[in-house]
């Protein structure tokens, strides 16, 4: 009996690495981002050359409490370089990430997580977000922590993480952020030297 030759088709499958996935940005951000070395060295000799003009269009990019009347203050000697950005003005850093995207941006994503299963997952909205960290500030104010206060974190890369973040940063208490793999010991000295 004649043997009947089948092709058989190999699967052929690879495995994408992170260098070799490309996501295209929008032509907007490209068009505003320094994506090559000549955007970034005209955009340098202009804070070189006009530093005052260049550094005053900077700040406007951000929200200010207080608006800033001075850009710096410099004192360079032997013994000290000293430089005071913004001196005279003040922001909340917090207000800069979610509150002045409440008027026009409100439902649009400020964070996506995606946990290790990617199935575990997130979107916040600037709203939410929003509401979120003012609760956590609340919280933290009703626990008695105010300005200029150290607060330790000890959480994994979880979406808590950022609002914790927000909401000290909200209420001007000093956050730092502890690795949940450090030892006891190691945990005990960064919180030492939060101080």
């Amino acid at each position: 009996m004649p043997v009947k030759k089948t092709k058989v088709k190999k699967k052929v499958t690879k495995k994408v690495t992170t260098s070799e996935l490309v996501i295209k940005p929008k032509t907007e951000w490209i068009k505003n981002s320094l994506a090559n070395k000549k955007q970034y060295q005209e955009k340098y000799s202009k804070s070189i050359k006009s530093n005052d003009e260049f550094w005053k269009k900077e700040g406007k990019r951000i929200t200010w409490i207080k608006p800033y009347k001075k850009i710096k203050k410099v004192k360079f000697s032997k013994k000290e370089v000293k430089i005071n950005w913004f001196q005279d003005g003040t922001l909340n850093a917090s207000a800069n990430c979610i509150d002045r995207h409440l008027k026009d941006k409100k439902d649009k994503t400020a964070i996506i997580w995606v946990g290790d299963n990617p199935k575990d997952n997130q979107k916040i909205s600037y709203k939410e977000l929003h509401q979120k960290v003012s609760r956590a500030a609340n919280g933290l104010k009703k626990l008695g922590i105010k300005k200029g206060d150290r607060v330790t974190i000890y959480l994994t890369m979880i979406p808590e993480l950022a609002i914790l973040m927000l909401a000290c940063v909200r209420i001007g208490a000093v956050h730092s952020i502890i690795f949940g793999g450090f030892s006891a010991e190691s945990i005990s000295g960064r919180v030492n030297d939060c101080k």
